[in-house]
């Protein structure tokens, strides 16, 4: 967005640089998607033979002939990040039974062939972001699903090496395993290569504002959840919980505009097994943006949300990603296996950044009958006689599974500006 260099630089807060490189109280309501209002030259130097530096006289003699003045097309002045960002990656107790038994050797888990129909796009993309909805604190609190989740962290080292760069905390989940359960994901993805979001041992590390280079491009990321399933931390405890209040997300993105060329905020917010938008979303998602976030990045709902650009009176906007859905879960509906990878370019250029060609890619998590043997395909891969198979007919509320529902679905709610060409 081109309102960057508008604002006049601040105080700089410390940041931190890095390479460039099952919900709770599931409600049986659902909207019906199929009744949803889907309103809700690079110029290059011609080629030329240089073989010969010399041309030969009538008389014999050498003569010095002079080459035509190559021509050099301008340098770019534009820096382009492709961006993707994956959903809610929930790790039931079948995921991890799943995973369990396709281990093999020494391994005790194999989660990443789960991920096999995704890992393509994951390596592709400059920075590849998810949202890790289930805590990993270790072994030693015991490894659970439903509704107090602790899970393997092999799955942690699953989602590293498919090479996502920026991991989201800030979930509803956070405090499953209260603060012990906390501090060691926190621990454990401090120890990897990648930047972790949402998770602060006291308040000073939430200041310390994350800011990601790449290709010289500073992007800045804050996060914040709606609330911790009614848990609290310990007596006395120093860890911080990014909760939501507008005027606090408000007054860090304006100090997170004084760091960075772009700005990311992500939202764990609205109403689970929605499809659409509440008032509060809304709300929020338009303080955001006027205060000068380029891109929202929303989940929590394990449905699929509008996407939507947000117009301010400056002339800027923000790209709105309402709810990403699910990328890996065993929930039991078949809304809840129709998720989306969003894709993005940030731009920047002399005039500031801007946010390009989004796409909101869907996906597929499948399991069979016995909520076993998951894979998550992209929806493009997808094929009917998978669709026949899916294991949800025999779980969820409403019994069947298709091509033609999972078009119908996410037509009926993303704007087909936002939609991949296959869909249109």
């Amino acid at each position: 967005m081109k309102r960057h260099i508008l604002r006049v630089m601040a105080l700089a807060l410390t940041f931190t640089l890095t390479g460039c490189g099952a919900p709770a109280n599931v409600s049986e309501e659902t909207t019906d998607p199929l009744a949803i209002d889907p309103n809700a030259t690079r110029i290059e130097a011609p080629n030329l033979d240089t073989s010969d530096d010399t041309t030969t006289t009538s008389g014999g003699t050498a003569a010095v002939t002079t080459k035509p003045a190559e021509t050099t097309a301008p340098a770019s002045t534009e820096t382009r990040i492709s961006f993707l960002a994956a959903g809610d990656n929930i790790i039931h107790e079948n995921v991890y039974t799943d995973a369990k038994n396709r281990a093999s050797g020494d391994e005790k888990y194999n989660f990443i062939d789960m991920y096999d129909g995704i890992a393509d796009w994951v390596k592709a993309a400059d920075l590849a972001f998810i949202n890790q909805e289930t805590m990993m604190g270790g072994d030693e609190l015991g490894i659970s699903g439903y509704p107090n989740f602790n899970s393997p962290q092999a799955a942690g080292e699953a989602i590293v090496q498919l090479g996502f760069d920026i991991v989201n905390i800030a979930t509803n989940h956070m405090l499953d395993k209260k603060d012990a359960g906390l501090l060691g994901t926190i621990d454990f993805f401090e120890s990897k290569p990648v930047t972790l979001l949402g998770g602060h041992k006291n308040k000073e590390d939430y200041q310390n504002i994350r800011v990601v280079e790449c290709k010289g491009v500073k992007i800045a990321f804050l996060s914040y959840t709606y609330g911790l399933n009614g848990m609290t931390t310990n007596k006395g405890s120093e860890i911080y919980i990014p909760l939501i209040d507008q005027a606090e997300i408000v007054n860090m993105v304006n100090k997170a505009e004084t760091l960075a060329d772009c700005v990311i905020v992500v939202m764990h917010w609205g109403d689970e097994n929605k499809f659409t938008v509440s008032n509060e979303q809304k709300t929020l998602a338009s303080a955001i943006s006027k205060a000068g976030a380029d891109v929202i990045l929303g989940m929590h709902s394990h449905t699929v949300q509008p996407v939507e650009w947000i117009d301010n009176a400056d002339g800027s906007r923000t790209l709105c990603i309402y709810s990403l859905g699910n990328l890996i879960s065993t929930m039991y509906n078949n809304y809840n296996m129709v998720g989306g990878i969003m894709t993005f370019d940030i731009v920047k250029d002399k005039d500031g950044v801007t946010i390009e060609n989004p796409i909101y890619n869907p996906v597929i998590t499948h399991y069979d009958k016995n909520r076993l043997g998951l894979q998550v395909y992209m929806y493009e891969d997808y094929t009917a006689e998978l669709a026949a198979a899916h294991g949800t007919v025999y779980w969820g509320t409403e019994k069947r599974f298709s091509l033609d529902y999972i078009n119908q679905l996410v037509k009926g709610v993303i704007d087909p500006r936002f939609l991949p060409e296959f869909m249109k």
